[in-house]
């Protein structure tokens, strides 16, 4: 029997490396010290650990994705440099005085307000973030069968294979898969 959107998507996020857990949000509201329209703020500070820097830091396309503690999919993307472009370590400004604050800030531009939006919900939620490059993706693929093995034929392709599997599973979305995808950006 044919694996279903969300079991490939559950598949591959076990076989990807866990990089970033965030266990809490809260505490005085931020803002980011860019000028970057309505990605400014405020936002709530993340209670988070960096789980592997080596993969954080990585300079290779990767596909990643964001589970919450119920084992909910909710969010797949790309990168086609590194995680720590997309998942950031924002510079923070206090939302109130605009005073610069010492440390930076853990950030991404489309998971954070649907993060800040469960935490009002359940504010028990933590998230993981994990990601996999298209040499350890590929064989996964493979294994899973039509019509994600199709991808194969992008081999030597790294963004190419994380590029087109992001799409297909936002394509093939349901309310156990990528409901905070809007927009497929990287």
């Amino acid at each position: 029997m044919a694996l279903l959107p969300h079991e490939r998507a559950q598949d591959i996020f076990r076989s990807s490396t866990p990089v970033i857990r965030i266990h809490g949000i809260g505490g005085r509201r931020w803002r980011r010290n860019v000028a970057s329209g309505g990605r400014i703020g405020p936002w709530l500070q993340a209670k988070y650990d960096i789980l592997n820097e080596q993969a954080w830091g990585a300079r290779a396309p990767c596909l990643y994705l964001v589970s919450g503690s119920d084992g909910v999919i909710r969010y797949v993307g790309i990168s086609r440099n590194r995680m720590k472009d997309r998942w950031r370590e924002s510079s923070a400004l206090d939302a109130e005085t605009l005073t610069p604050w010492p440390q930076k800030q853990l950030f991404h531009s489309q998971c954070w307000k649907h993060i800040e939006r469960e935490n009002l919900v359940n504010p028990t939620m933590t998230y993981e973030v994990r990601c996999i490059n298209a040499d350890v993706l590929l064989p996964i693929l493979e294994r899973q069968g039509p019509p994600l093995s199709a991808f194969a034929a992008l081999r030597g392709d790294g963004e190419g294979i994380v590029a087109a599997v992001e799409r297909w599973l936002c394509n093939n979305k349901s309310n156990q898969l990528v409901s905070w995808n809007v927009a497929m950006t990287a």
